[in-house]
């Protein structure tokens, strides 16, 4: 699920079947990079086209850690549909989204 990128962030990714195993597999993923040292995280959520309250709240939960360490997580290529959700929700702070 995590790749090295050669800008040297983590990369994961949203899969396209998601399931609440794989919400709680993300957060692991992010915290085992963050215990590695990594302090750029990089989640791509092309394959997030509706929006999954599992996946939010592990989202926002990934960018709080990251937070409390010192680290940066970004969401790229994120839907207009799903960024509208986020945005009627009022989250996109949480998720650290600027737009």
């Amino acid at each position: 699920m995590a790749t090295s990128a050669q800008d040297g962030s983590v990369r994961f990714s949203i899969p396209r079947h998601r399931s609440r195993q794989r919400a709680k597999d993300l957060r692991a993923g992010i915290r085992y990079a963050l215990q590695q040292g990594d302090r750029h995280m990089v989640v791509d959520c092309e394959a997030w086209d509706s929006l999954d309250l599992e996946m939010l709240s592990s989202l926002i939960q990934c960018v709080s850690v990251c937070r409390e360490h010192g680290a940066s997580l970004e969401l790229a290529n994120m839907s207009d549909e799903v960024r509208k959700h986020v945005h009627d929700l009022q989250l996109q702070h949480r998720l650290g989204l600027t737009d």
